[in-house]
């Protein structure tokens, strides 16, 4: 018979792990560096959000509208900090259909977005 976790017991677990004195004191340690990394991920993707503000402007882009747009630049971004090659193609394509399909995007909205971002429009 397996043992079950129950939520009390995740949770017992959790409080016991993250004391707030131990994780103060990890913070502490690590916040120069961590605050460089901030800085240097906003920046990256404060850029993004104003050249993609540009592409959409130029396709009258309004409202609501340039959030879903903004969403799809970000999550393509993030998958270009992580992987390359093959398997970016993959994700930019795989992120693109997903966008078209679930929000209606506009696909070369989307292309010109992708094209901003790795250079290239992968081919299927």
């Amino acid at each position: 018979m397996p043992l079950v976790r129950t939520p009390q017991r995740r949770f017992e677990k959790w409080s016991n792990k993250y004391v707030p004195e131990t994780v103060s004191a990890r913070f502490s340690q690590v916040e120069t560096e961590a605050k460089e990394r901030a800085q240097e991920g906003l920046i990256i993707f404060a850029n993004l959000d104003f050249e993609v503000g540009a592409v959409l402007d130029k396709h009258g882009v309004a409202g609501p509208d340039r959030a879903k747009y903004l969403a799809f630049a970000r999550k393509v971004m993030r998958a270009a900090m992580r992987i390359s090659g093959k398997a970016l193609d993959n994700v930019a394509l795989g992120l693109k259909s997903y966008f078209v399909t679930a929000y209606a995007c506009d696909p070369t909205i989307c292309d010109e977005i992708i094209n901003l971002i790795l250079g290239y429009v992968p081919t299927y």
